[in-house]
């Protein structure tokens, strides 16, 4: 509605607004003093404040999917569980039947987001990009719904919204290991999958993964490195590619 009417809009974030309550030394909670403080919020932080965009339909269509996929797949993985217990002897055939159907749904989502993919040429080109990354493959579908900003970020924000950037713990000549925290919570693992895709085979990733243990590196450091160097070779690939499919439009027209 705000939309339409031409009014800028901001999506906040609950836990942004919470620490600007706070740093008021202000704790009273209700909807009338919520209000007061959102409206705050936006008139001091306005200026900054990056304005919401309803997300293109195909878009949005992608990340219902994806979303509905990782759910049955946990679904999947709960009765697989259950079926190895003891006590499940005298269910295993419902839970089978459980089994055999969730894989049915589990392949017709498979087949109607690898369809919306090839329908969209915005999302083809970036999914032509993703594949040229090792290890993306199995994670190409999730990290197509949950970053669709890729390619319009640069290297350090990029890293530090999947999650992998190096945070430093200094303070004043103390200085502590750097630790990867934040970012969207369905990315990390499927970073982790890509990389441990990517170390087994052989490709410049193995390679790099190869030396950093050579280093004496510890292997969740090295996983983590080769985690940070998928995604940004991902971000930067996307990004050459729509800049180049922008220009070659701008030549046609």
């Amino acid at each position: 509605m705000l939309l339409e009417l031409a009014i800028p809009a901001h999506r906040a974030d609950p836990a942004k607004v919470k620490a600007y309550i706070k740093s008021f030394g202000k704790r009273a909670k209700n909807d009338p003093i919520d209000a007061r403080w959102l409206s705050r919020y936006g008139r001091d932080r306005a200026a900054t404040l990056p304005r919401w965009q309803s997300a293109d339909p195909t878009q949005q269509k992608l990340e219902l999917l994806v979303a509905r996929r990782l759910d049955l797949v946990a679904m999947r993985v709960q009765e697989q569980n259950r079926l190895k217990a003891p006590r499940s002897r005298l269910i295993a055939d419902n839970i089978r039947d459980h089994l055999a159907e969730l894989e049915r749904h589990i392949e017709a989502l498979n087949a109607e987001i690898g369809a919306l993919i090839g329908e969209s040429r915005d999302l083809a080109l970036r999914a032509e990009q993703l594949r040229s990354v090792p290890g993306i493959g199995p994670v190409l579908a999730l990290l197509l719904a949950v970053i669709p900003e890729l390619g319009t970020l640069n290297r350090r924000q990029v890293a530090s919204l999947a999650g992998v950037a190096p945070h430093p713990k200094d303070s004043g000549k103390a200085s502590w290991h750097r630790s990867t925290t934040g970012g969207r919570r369905q990315i990390r693992p499927a970073l982790f999958i890509a990389a441990l895709a990517a170390c087994r085979g052989n490709n410049g990733l193995a390679t790099a993964y190869k030396a950093l243990l050579k280093a004496a590196k510890p292997k969740r450091v090295a996983l983590t490195a080769i985690m940070r160097k998928i995604i940004t070779i991902a971000n930067a690939r996307v990004r050459d590619a729509v800049r180049h499919q922008n220009e070659i439009m701008q030549i046609n027209a």
